[in-house]
């Protein structure tokens, strides 16, 4: 009897659920931060007609990458909520590395159509009520991260994305990063304003 309740105790054990570790939160934490700055200080002293200058027809003005960080913010937690009420699946695993994932996330190389509850519509009255929308979400998300009692995170899969709930934090810090790249490319572009 009493080497049946051992091994009941240390299966039970192996399937307890499981938070974030610190580890993980501060990494989260940490990232989303710092992708905020970048974004907010790529912004900062540009001027109306900078904002709104588009390279051509078909690229986003700095102003677009904004209203579409602020967009996604939103979008992307929405997304996560769901995903972390998925069930958990003990032999689930992520495609990649955390550093591997978030690599290929800021890589710019690969062009990505974005969805649309996450394409710029204007829905901002200027540039920096977007941004302000942005730094508000993106605050929200990073008390969430600091605060969340959700659990195995690591065993919740994004279905057709191979990605766990927990890399959705780091996909939104990514996200930022790769978009901080865009704005560097439009400052860079041939004809772009100097005021």
């Amino acid at each position: 009897m009493t080497r049946t309740i051992a091994i009941l105790a240390l299966i039970a054990g192996g399937l307890a659920a499981k938070d974030l570790t610190q580890g993980e939160r501060n990494r989260a934490m940490s990232e989303l931060h710092a992708s905020r700055k970048m974004v907010v200080d790529s912004v900062a002293g540009l001027s109306a007609g900078q904002l709104n200058w588009k390279a051509s027809a078909e690229k986003w003005s700095i102003a677009e990458v904004i209203e579409h960080l602020a967009m996604t913010e939103d979008f992307l937690f929405g997304f996560y909520q769901q995903v972390a009420k998925m069930p958990a699946d003990a032999g689930a695993k992520a495609a990649q590395g955390d550093e591997e994932f978030m690599k290929g996330i800021r890589n710019r190389d690969q062009k990505v159509q974005a969805p649309d509850p996450a394409t710029p519509k204007k829905v901002f009255p200027d540039t920096a009520a977007a941004l302000r929308a942005f730094d508000e979400r993106r605050l929200r998300t990073i008390a969430y991260v600091d605060t969340t009692k959700d659990q195995d995170l690591r065993l919740r899969i994004v279905p057709n994305m191979k990605m766990d709930a927990y890399q959705m934090f780091l996909l939104l810090a990514a996200h930022g990063q790769r978009h901080v790249a865009q704005i560097a490319e439009v400052k860079a572009a041939a004809g772009f304003p100097k005021k």
